[in-house]
Parts: structure tokens; sequence; C-alpha cells
């Protein structure tokens, strides 16, 4: 009776579409079994960013989204909520991605199952892309274990069994790369096509030894790989890739100091070989410079900084990337450069001129939740006795006046220096100083030379402990 009921639900739903397409082209219905009384979030995905566009619930298991004109081909997601048991254990909701290149689409699947439990209904893309998701797993699954069991026959000397598993293993990897090839090319023409491609892997003999495999790997893995396609963007293809290949660089039992010169041979060849493509290239070292961030790898970030900065192209993300790189170059002991800016009060403030022993150049905004956090921390500090010789030039990169003076104003800091020039990022002294993101903290000192940096209350803290 269920089933008849969601097919009845389905051919409603498919009725409905030719009945919309005169009014948008394209829409997504997902019949969802048991899910619970939340809403469903659709978002597109890039790389490892997640971009939620719109939010629906569901009406008799069906969830309904109208896909606007301006949509991109590429991977979206459907975030549907935690299940009982990731709430107690806080974990990450259930969802499920698919492919979406200008057709209407229906998808089936299970709010306890997503990742096994999805049937495609209506949609050429994605009747492709789940029927290779499926098999490829499978076969994936099989040579990891033919994998383990080589390694563990080399390591016991089981000559007879390491050469029967090293041929099955060679065998079936070369299966593996067929079934990818064959793929793509019987769908040539389809973004699945286009995801399918960057499955290829290289094939590791399984004559070898594990770390002469792993060799292999790090030296043929961008072989059959390209990196040209600017629609893969709107993918995770492009990330993922990148991640698997820096992660056979982090070694066990290293020191962080042998792990990220580790990375930078990765990064070296990450580089020379995503670089055909300046909207691509551009992407990936984005990804690859927050990644590091993240992790706190701070000298293979000033490495990428040195040898990279400049090297990509104008695009809307350009400013921001540049910025970050040549920030990195502002180390301690660097001079700064002078600025004129108006003050609140329209007087005309030159940094060279009211500088004292120590300063704290404060690049912030009346939007920032963490800079209104900051101030309200900044503050009380500064009016400590051993801080109150510090000078406060705080630079808003406000557009609007009105919006800047009430901030200050609602955080009491009219005794600091607030400057604006209302030209937001693009303002001199923000782009002098490299600023790509606020709140940014600068501690200057008389002869305009660096002497700490921080973005956040904490580490400027710690610059004066």
């Amino acid at each position: 009776m269920i089933q008849v009921l969601n097919k009845l639900v389905a051919t409603i739903f498919l009725i409905t579409i030719g009945m919309l397409n005169f009014a948008q082209p394209y829409s997504v219905g997902i019949i969802i079994k048991n899910l619970p009384d939340n809403p469903v979030i659709l978002g597109a995905v890039k790389g490892d960013k997640f971009i939620a566009v719109d939010t629906a619930f569901a009406e008799k298991e069906l969830v309904r989204f109208i896909m606007p004109k301006t949509a991109n081909t590429g991977m979206y997601r459907v975030v549907m909520g935690q299940t009982t048991y990731a709430k107690v254990m806080n974990e990450t909701p259930q969802q499920l991605d698919f492919i979406f290149n200008n057709e209407d689409i229906v998808l089936e699947t299970d709010f306890k199952l997503p990742e096994t439990k999805t049937k495609v209904i209506q949609s050429a893309e994605n009747e492709i892309w789940f029927n290779f998701i499926k098999k490829e797993q499978i076969i994936k699954q099989n040579i990891n274990e033919l994998e383990n069991g080589l390694n563990y026959y080399w390591a016991k000397d089981d000559t007879d069994n390491a050469i029967k598993s090293a041929t099955e293993y060679n065998q079936l990897q070369m299966e593996y790369d067929l079934f990818v090839t064959r793929t793509a090319k019987q769908n040539e023409g389809r973004f699945a096509a286009e995801l399918i491609n960057t499955f290829r892997e290289p094939l590791l003999d399984g004559y070898l030894t594990k770390e002469q495999r792993k060799e292999l790997f790090q030296k043929e893995y961008f072989k059959n790989l390209d990196f040209t396609d600017e629609a893969l963007i709107n993918s995770q293809a492009y990330t993922d890739n990148i991640f698997r290949y820096l992660i056979s660089y982090n070694k066990k039992d290293l020191t962080q100091e042998e792990r990220e010169k580790e990375y930078i041979k990765a990064v070296d060849i990450i580089i020379a070989n995503t670089n055909k493509n300046e909207v691509v290239y551009e992407f990936i070292l984005k990804y690859i410079v927050h990644g590091f961030e993240v992790l706190k790898l701070k000298n293979v970030i000033a490495y990428i900084a040195e040898n990279y900065s400049g090297t990509t192209c104008q695009t809307d993300e350009y400013t921001t990337l540049e910025r970050q790189l040549e920030e990195q170059k502002m180390k301690v002991g660097t001079s700064v450069a002078d600025f004129i800016i108006d003050d609140i009060n329209g007087n005309q403030i030159t940094f060279t001129e009211m500088l004292k022993d120590r300063n704290i150049v404060l690049f912030w905004a009346s939007w920032c939740p963490h800079c209104n956090e900051l101030l309200n921390r900044l503050k009380p500090w500064q009016q400590q006795s051993k801080y109150s010789d510090i000078e406060i030039f705080a630079i808003s990169l406000d557009s609007e006046k009105e919006a800047w003076k009430e901030k200050v104003l609602d955080a009491e800091i009219e005794s600091w220096y607030n400057l604006c020039d209302f030209q937001e990022w693009d303002g001199k002294a923000a782009m002098d100083y490299n600023v790509f993101a606020t709140p940014t903290l600068f501690v200057i000192d008389k002869n305009l030379k660096i002497i700490g940096k921080a973005q956040s209350f904490t580490e400027l803290k710690n610059l004066f402990n």
C-alpha cells in the first residue's frame, strides 16, 4: 500500500512539473521516507562549501524545490536533519547529494539510510551517477581488501599468497579503470561523465612493496586527471582529489616540522598539475590555503605565499586570496605603510604623526560579529594602567557613515582614533596592509615596524604577556 501511495505521489508530482514548466524551468522532488517533522535544506556544493539556497517542508513525504533559472549545473545537497543517535552523539545530519543539470528530478530515499536507499524515478544524470557510485564502491572495497591481504602476505614473507594476491590486485585495478573510463565514455557530454572521470587512479603494481606503491601513487596520481573543467568547481570532485593526495604525505610519527616539509612537497606537485585553467587553479589554491589555516600549519602557508603569491587570475575571489597570501609576508620586523584617513569628526589623521612606542592598528566593521565581541573586550583591557600607553587606530571597513558612528558610540570607544574612508576592502590602508578578514590587528612600533599580529583578542593578549 505504501509503495502504491509513493508511486501515486510521484505521478502527481510529475504532472505538477508539467503544469509549472511555463513558470519555472525545472523542479526537484524528493520522496523521503521516515522523515521527521523538520525542514529540509537544499544547497549547492562548491568544494568543501555548502551554500544553502532554499528550505521546504515535506507534504506526504514529498519535498519539492523549484530550481531558479540561474542555478548552476553541478552537485546539490539536501540536508534532512539529525537522527536521534546523531543528536546524542553530536554527529552530522542526514544528507543526500545529487546532480542538477537542467532537467526535472524526482528521487526517492529514506531518512535513515540515504546513502543506500536512494532510487532515481526521473533524471538521466542521476540515473547514471547513482548506478556508477553503487558499483564503484563495491569494486573499491574489494580492491582495498585485496591490498590489505597483499600487505599482510608480503610482511609475513608468504611469497606464494603474495604473488597470487598481487595478480588479483592488479587485475581488479585494471577492471576498475576500465569501468570508470567506459562509463564516462558511454555518457560523454553529461555532467555525470565529467564527475566519473575524476575517479581514475594510478595503477599500482602489487608486486611492489607498500612503500614503493605509495611512491608510485604520489608520482602518477595526476597523470589521468583533468583540472581544466570549471563546471567541476560546483562539486567536491577537485577538493576530494586534492585532499586524498595531501593525506598520502601525512605519515605517522612525524614532527610538525617534518609534516610541514612533506606537505610542501605535495603542494608543489599539486600546483604544477592544476594550473592549466586559471579559475580552477585559484579555486584549488584557495582550498589548500584554507585547509592549512585550519590545521595551523603556518610554515606551509608562508611557503605558498612566498612562492605562489601573484600567480592567480583576476576573478571575483582574487582580492581575498592574494591578500591572504601577501599578508603572510607581513612578518614581525616588516615595515608598514603610513596612512592618512579622516576620523569620526572629519579631521584628517596622519598615522606617523600620532604614533606612540606601541600602537594597535585594528581593521574592523560594524557588521562583523567577531569585531563587536573584540571591541567589548579590547576597551577594558586597554584601560588597565599597564596598557594605557598603547594608542589604538580603529580603521572601519564600513561603507555607511551612520552605521559606523552608531557602533563607535555604542561601544564607547570614542577615545580611540576612529577612522574610515568608506571604501570597504578597497581603501588604501586595507590594501596596503593586505587585510582579507575582520577583525585583523597589527601591533606597530614608533618606527612603523610590526611587532605583533593577531586576529582575535586572545591572540592580541598573548602578544603582551
